[in-house]
C-alpha cells in the first residue's frame, strides 16, 4: 500500500490565535469545510481530541480522526475509523511577514483507497479547503472577505442607537417591551 502527499498554503493577514480557534472548533467544519455534512467533537483532553465527520457524498460516509494540537502552531488529524483514503491532514500555522499567517495544509492519502473510491478525489483537494477556511475566517475579520457580490446586512451602534441596513434600506432598532 503506498501514499500520497497532497500539500497548498495561503497566507491570511490575522492572528495565529483565531486560525488555531476555528481549526480545533469541530462542531463548526459542516459550515465550512468542503463536503463535510455534519462533525462532531467526542471527546477532548488538553491537546489531543477525537472528532466525527460525515461525509456529504458520497454516501454519507462517516469517520473519526484523532487530533493533535500544538497552540497556535500545529493540528494534526489521523484517521482512526471510517471509510476514507484520508491517512493524515496536517495544519500547519506560521508567522509571516507584514503581521500575517502561513497556513499550510498537507493531506496524506491512500492510494488503493484513491483509486477505488474515485468520489472521494474532491474532498481530498488542499486548495478548496484553505479557501473555505479563508472564508470562515472572514467572518471574524470582514476585511477578508471577497469584493464581489452584494453586502445585504450591516448592523452598526451609533449615537442613534443601534442601526441595520439590509438590502440598502436603514432600520432603527429598539429593545422589546
Amino acid at each position: 500500500m503506498g501514499f500520497l502527499t497532497k500539500q497548498s498554503a495561503v497566507l491570511l493577514p490575522c492572528d495565529p490565535g483565531l486560525l488555531y480557534e476555528v481549526l480545533t472548533d469541530y462542531d463548526s467544519y459542516a459550515e465550512w469545510m468542503p463536503f463535510v455534512a455534519r462533525s462532531k467533537l467526542l471527546a477532548r483532553e488538553r491537546d489531543l481530541a477525537l472528532a466525527e465527520f460525515e461525509l456529504l457524498h458520497p454516501a454519507k460516509d462517516v469517520f473519526v480522526v484523532e487530533c493533535i494540537h500544538t497552540k497556535n502552531k500545529m493540528v494534526l488529524w489521523r484517521a482512526i475509523r471510517g471509510r476514507i483514503p484520508l491517512s493524515e491532514a496536517q495544519w500547519d500555522i506560521e508567522p509571516a511577514e507584514g503581521g500575517q499567517v502561513r497556513v499550510r495544509l498537507t493531506f496524506q492519502t491512500n492510494l488503493n483507497w484513491g483509486l477505488l473510491r474515485p468520489a472521494y478525489s474532491r474532498f481530498l483537494k488542499t486548495a478548496p479547503c484553505l479557501n473555505a477556511l479563508r472564508m470562515q475566517i472572514s467572518a471574524f475579520l470582514p476585511e477578508l472577505a471577497p469584493e464581489e457580490g452584494e453586502k445585504i446586512l450591516e448592523i452598526a451602534e451609533t449615537s442613534e442607537g443601534t442601526i441595520c441596513w439590509m438590502l440598502g434600506k436603514k432600520y432603527i432598532l429598539t429593545p422589546a417591551p
